[in-house]
């Protein structure tokens, strides 16, 4: 492994008193060419850590190690690891080329190096010719590569990319997310990549690392933590989410969970984890939900649900959909074709009625849905 992180522990002093365990026991690693994203919200961690891995912060207790060796006290200019900053962090005063070669001028890499260096980087991030220029004459986007163009330049054996682009408008960070992870393939280098946005976690990441309050809740592929999130913080922070808690009822591997208002959920549960009279909390996907036909009666590998439609948006490609159970639980769908011709004809108030597949799903021990 190329980082490997054990039992890391940071506490900060509370301006009311005590402390606040910014991480808490993480231990995770990092493989050869990985993209790895810490994903969380605000104040979960990730970015302590981060500084953590790059030397700007030292630990309380635990241990960082890089390539094979310990960086207890290793100083972050000695690291073999590069930044790419949330505000990018540009020399306003000197040239594209003149920020980009920076690092390599302090270290006395000899010149004609440095500039071909450059010029690989800036062609690598889509900006060649682009040297001459200074940062005020370039968009948001174009300064985002220069950034990484920089970190780069150097070759690091790890790059820390700490929400490069949480500044950018929607549809360029969009872009951004995959030109990222193909430069990524190309450099053959580990990224670890800070973010809140799980949409970024989920389009680039080879393994995500969700956090909170300090602490590690689930690792996994994006399809892993999506598709069988550890517990309800993890089902409602990434994508989202229906949780029905209840008591379950067991026939073999069918399960019935029975809400305390009368509703019932099936699903299965080969893995026998759940006992006959305990809890546990139900999740559906709104893409798992479609609507019933009038003459569906259920049964079979599917079931049914009836609510009251609350409000209908079409987005273009599907339908939201947000109703409400008799119990005043709410409910979001999201319809697509064959079924959108139906969605079209809902009227706020009126009856609907959603069909699921058994299998489709997820159970989770029941908890306080936050």
């Amino acid at each position: 492994m190329l980082v490997v992180i054990s039992e890391a522990v940071k506490r900060f002093a509370a301006p009311e008193g005590g402390f606040i365990n910014a991480l808490d026991s993480v231990s995770l690693d990092v493989g050869d060419s990985e993209f790895v994203t810490l994903l969380g919200p605000s104040g979960c961690g990730k970015t302590t850590l981060l500084r953590a891995i790059s030397g700007f912060e030292d630990l309380d207790s635990g241990s960082i190690t890089i390539d094979g060796q310990a960086m207890e006290h290793v100083p972050p200019h000695k690291r073999p690891v590069n930044t790419v900053f949330q505000n990018y962090a540009l020399f306003p005063h000197l040239s594209v080329g003149d920020n980009i070669t920076y690092g390599l001028e302090v270290t006395g890499c000899p010149k004609p190096e440095r500039k071909k260096r450059m010029a690989d980087a800036l062609e690598l991030v889509g900006l060649g010719g682009f040297e001459r220029r200074k940062p005020r004459q370039l968009s948001g986007g174009q300064q985002q590569r220069v950034a990484l163009a920089r970190a780069i330049v150097n070759r690091p054996k790890l790059l820390l990319l700490d929400e490069p682009l949480s500044a950018l408008d929607r549809k360029l960070r969009q872009a951004m997310q995959l030109e990222l992870k193909n430069i990524q393939d190309e450099l053959g280098i580990s990224f670890v990549f800070v973010t809140h946005d799980q949409e970024e976690a989920l389009t680039m990441s080879d393994r995500i690392i969700v956090m909170d309050h300090g602490r590690v809740q689930q690792m996994g592929t994006p399809t892993e933590i999506y598709d069988a999130p550890a517990s309800i913080f993890v089902a409602q922070f990434i994508g989202e989410s229906n949780l029905f808690e209840g008591k379950v009822s067991r026939d073999g591997n069918a399960v019935m969970v029975e809400t305390e208002h009368g509703l019932r959920l099936f699903a299965t549960d080969s893995a026998g984890a759940l006992t006959n009279g305990g809890r546990a909390t139900v999740l559906l996907r709104p893409e798992d939900l479609d609507l019933a036909k009038d003459d569906d009666t259920g049964g079979g590998d599917h079931a049914l649900i009836d609510a009251t439609l609350m409000q209908t948006v079409f987005v273009g490609s599907d339908f939201q959909v947000v109703a409400e159970t008799a119990d005043g639980q709410e409910i979001k769908a999201t319809i697509r074709d064959p079924s959108r011709r139906l969605a079209t004809h809902l009227t706020h108030g009126a009856p609907v009625r959603f069909r699921y597949r058994h299998d489709a799903t997820r159970l989770l021990p029941a908890e306080t849905a936050s």
